[in-house]
């Protein structure tokens, strides 16, 4: 026992000076750091938590792992090969290389396989020029009005402005939607809170009051050469 006990104050390397070998004295000292070896014998219960575990592991090597076919393809590695260290992204990385390093991990774990629109179009996106495109595509998927930066808004009422115009009964209610039109757009180039540029342009308001009656023309004539009565025939021969 005092044995036993001195082997253990003292550090196995200086004792045995063959780390990579089994220590000769294994019996004697119980803190060995070759791995914490006991005179003591284990619970039978954890031989059969270790045996479960092998039998599990040998049981699931005979199945068979589907092939990787983008990591073939792309000389990637697999991931179902052996595990590798995670990303490491550093102060001095390039944005685009972060980018395309996250987006290759994201590939070979096939996060992006048979995702529900692949090849598909995307509704209401006709162009990528437009800077707020994205919002204005969910904007329009959700039906929403009145929300978002007064440079975006007042691009979406520019767009409807003639058919607003054409729900109005008068010239006057014509002119003062232009006036307050106009305004706003004024007021959104005034502003400081940041945001998209204001690209909308003012409207002459003379010019579209002018625009304005010929349609209403247009649309009223149309109806009433709908319902003329066409003449008799003999009526046309005098």
């Amino acid at each position: 026992m005092l044995m036993a006990q001195r082997y253990y104050a003292l550090p196995c390397r200086s004792r045995c000076q063959q780390p990579s070998l089994p220590c000769p004295v294994a019996g004697l000292c119980w803190g060995c750091h070759h791995g914490r070896v006991s005179s003591k014998p284990e619970k039978s219960g954890q031989h059969a938590a270790l045996n479960a575990a092998r039998y599990q592991m040998a049981a699931a090597s005979d199945v068979p792992v589907p092939v990787d076919e983008y990591a073939e393809k792309t000389g990637k590695p697999s991931v179902t090969g052996p595990a590798r260290t995670p990303l490491q992204y550093y102060a001095q990385d390039e944005a685009w290389e972060v980018a395309n390093s996250a987006l290759d991990e994201a590939f070979a774990r096939g996060e992006f396989d048979n995702l529900p629109l692949a090849g598909k179009n995307i509704d209401h996106i006709t162009a990528t020029t437009d800077p707020d495109w994205r919002l204005k595509s969910m904007m329009h998927r959700e039906q929403l009005s009145g929300l978002g930066p007064p440079a975006l808004t007042l691009r979406v009422e520019d767009e409807q402005l003639h058919q607003t115009l054409d729900s109005l009964p008068t010239t006057a209610a014509v002119r003062e939607h232009l006036a307050d039109f106009n305004q706003r757009i004024v007021d959104a180039r005034r502003q400081l809170l940041g945001g998209p540029p204001v690209v909308t342009k003012l409207r002459d308001i003379q010019a579209e009051v002018q625009a304005w009656t010929a349609r209403r023309t247009v649309q009223n004539v149309e109806p009433r050469q709908q319902t003329a009565t066409p003449r008799r025939w003999w009526s046309r021969r005098k």
